[in-house]
């Protein structure tokens, strides 16, 4: 169970007056909210940062006198890396599009550069602290390592690494630099900006070698192709990393603690495990220190894809600050510690730019049964929310940041009055209307339990129209679609709705056996018959996946071995309770049917 958010508070404290413990309090992190921007299309998790800071702040590993924001990088410091040629083509919305493997507006490439420019000066201020604090500093961003002098590649449009280091160099630090970079993916560009320079030695352990730079002076290029394991990854990083430490003797290392490596990463091939990954990082950073326990050490997250890479490197971390192995939230509190921790953008961010993940599931219409929208004018959501006040409230989630990586540059938010069922909540891909991506009807429930209200969801569907399942991603029943991989998201906002209209808990029916899986964490069962049922069925089926399990019991193929019938699964009434009223009544429900 984790400690109350008070309990939290109090350790903070006494971590300021005691600094052997609550330590990671002086860990310097380098942030800036921009880095939420994403591009459409591009397959990475623009909430990626933004998720491991509201972590390390609501675990109490971070305060935020130690969040420093950055500035962007001088055009003088991005001179020291890129050439002038280089630089003036990426006014070139074809030439930024080049880099970033899809056709870009001119408005589109302009945040591209932005943003990598503001992260650039992210890694500068990274290395600034490490090295001022003799100590390590983390950089919740960064990690460009395609970008070379004269050419972007691989989403790299500005290598943030190599113009921290060529600053470095420019001020007058001439002693050496090490760059370990462990992302799967060739750290290529930061090996050809440092090929002529012995002091900056280039370390890349990674899938394979995009650019073979047979005069580089001072590099170690390991390609160990792919599908490579925990076993036979930390092998090769043991036996090859101490001994460049030992001969290069670092001033300063900057590493590139990419977790594209993991088995559940959209975009790499590795099949390391979670606990693989931390054990390269600890890896690293205890061979760094081992003989000089300040070396100073700047750490920036590089490549991570889908809504769980934020994991592995809030894990990493967390043992940072807590010198232990930690154990992270679930998405769903993860999602609402976030909107605790950052403030509301309002309407402006709902127009700004914008997994193998346990809440990547949808609904089809089937599932919860088809009942039309009311026609008419838009009205307010809940009696209360108008349609700019929602669409805030999703960029506040970060879900129309999430739909806009998935390709939907345009996304278009409706709001519908109620036709008997409830208002409704419609996002679509476009302002055609065409790709339904997300559709919620709400209710409130006053009978379920008297003299208490919830808000009830009638209705929810969350799908990619443009999505294809994958192996690490089955379809479940009623799924034609693969789901957003939000649901964590909107369950947070549907939560904080409830906790601002001062109702009592959020509650609908599990119609399929996998949703009450995905949610029985935070979510109850109301009648004590089904939650045993459950009980049983996962019981029944613990060793099968998710997918398995869920076709099993909708097509009848788990039975009762008393009576051989199949055991059916029917819109089971499950809620999140929000009030301390609904908590004690759900408590003491649970204390009679167990007498």
């Amino acid at each position: 169970m984790r400690p109350s958010r008070a309990l939290r508070r109090l350790h903070r404290l006494v971590g300021r007056a005691f600094p052997g413990i609550g330590r990671g309090q002086d860990l310097p992190l380098v942030y800036h909210r921009s880095y939420r921007q994403g591009v459409s299309g591009v397959p990475m998790d623009p909430m990626r940062g933004e998720r491991i800071l509201a972590y390390l702040l609501e675990e109490g590993w971070a305060g935020r006198r130690r969040v420093h924001e950055p500035r962007p990088a001088s055009v003088e410091n991005l001179r020291r890396v890129h050439s002038g040629d280089y630089l003036r083509s990426l006014d070139d919305p074809k030439e930024v599009g080049r880099i970033m493997g899809l056709p870009l507006e001119a408005r589109d490439a302009a945040r591209v550069v932005e943003v990598q420019r503001l992260m650039a000066g992210g890694t500068i201020q990274t290395t600034r602290l490490a090295l001022r604090r003799g100590a390590m500093a983390l950089h919740l961003g960064g990690g460009l390592h395609h970008a070379g002098p004269e050419r972007g590649s691989g989403f790299c449009v500005l290598n943030d690494v190599a113009v921290a280091v060529a600053r470095l160099r420019a001020r007058g630090h001439i002693d050496p630099v090490l760059v370990v970079d462990l992302d799967i993916h060739d750290g290529n560009g930061t090996r050809a900006a440092f090929a002529a320079d012995p002091t900056v030695h280039t370390f890349s352990m990674h899938n394979e070698t995009w650019d073979e730079i047979p005069d580089a002076v001072a590099d170690t290029c390991i390609a160990f192709g792919a599908g490579i394991d925990d076993e036979s990854y930390l092998e090769i990083l043991r036996r090859e990393l101490p001994p460049v430490v030992r001969r290069h003797k670092p001033s300063l290392t900057v590493y590139v603690a990419g977790s594209d490596v993991a088995l559940d990463d959209d975009y790499g091939d590795g099949r390391m495990t979670g606990k693989g990954v931390l054990a390269r990082d600890r890896f690293v950073v205890e061979t760094i220190r081992q003989d000089r326990p300040r070396a100073p050490l700047a750490i920036v997250l590089g490549g991570g894809y889908g809504g769980s890479a934020w994991r592995l490197s809030a894990r990493f971390a967390g043992w940072i600050c807590a010198g232990r192995t930690v154990t992270l939230p679930d998405d769903l509190t993860a999602a609402l510690d976030r909107v605790h921790w950052v403030e509301d953008e309002g309407e402006d961010s709902a127009d700004a730019p914008a997994s193998a993940d346990p809440f990547a599931w949808s609904l089809s219409e089937a599932d919860l049964g088809a009942v039309g929208a009311g026609s008419g004018e838009e009205r307010l959501l809940l009696g209360r929310y108008s349609l700019s006040e929602v669409k805030g409230q999703l960029a506040r989630f970060g879900i129309l940041e999430q739909v806009r990586v998935r390709g939907y540059g345009s996304p278009v938010v409706e709001v519908q009055p109620s036709s008997g069922f409830g208002p409704t909540v419609r996002l679509y891909g476009s302002s055609s209307r065409e790709e339904l991506l997300m559709e919620v009807r709400l209710d409130v429930d006053r009978a379920t339990f008297p003299g208490m209200a919830l808000l009830k969801v009638e209705w929810l569907l969350l799908q990619d129209p443009r999505a294809d399942f994958r192996s690490h991603r089955e379809s479940l029943p009623g799924q034609r679609h693969p789901g957003l991989g939000s649901l964590a998201d909107v369950v947070a906002w549907l939560v904080t709705l409830c906790r601002e209209e001062g109702l009592d808990g959020l509650s609908f029916r599990s119609s399929h056996f996998h949703i009450a899986v995905i949610a029985e964490r935070h979510l109850r069962f109301v009648r004590e018959a089904d939650r045993r049922r459950f009980r049983w069925i996962r019981q029944a089926t613990s060793d099968l996946t998710l997918g398995e399990a869920a076709r099993a019991v909708a097509e009848g193929q788990v039975a009762d071995p008393r009576t051989g019938q199949p055991v059916r699964w029917s819109d089971v009434l499950m809620v999140v309770p929000v009030s301390q009223e609904l908590e004690r009544a759900l408590d003491v429900g649970a204390d009679e049917a167990g007498r």
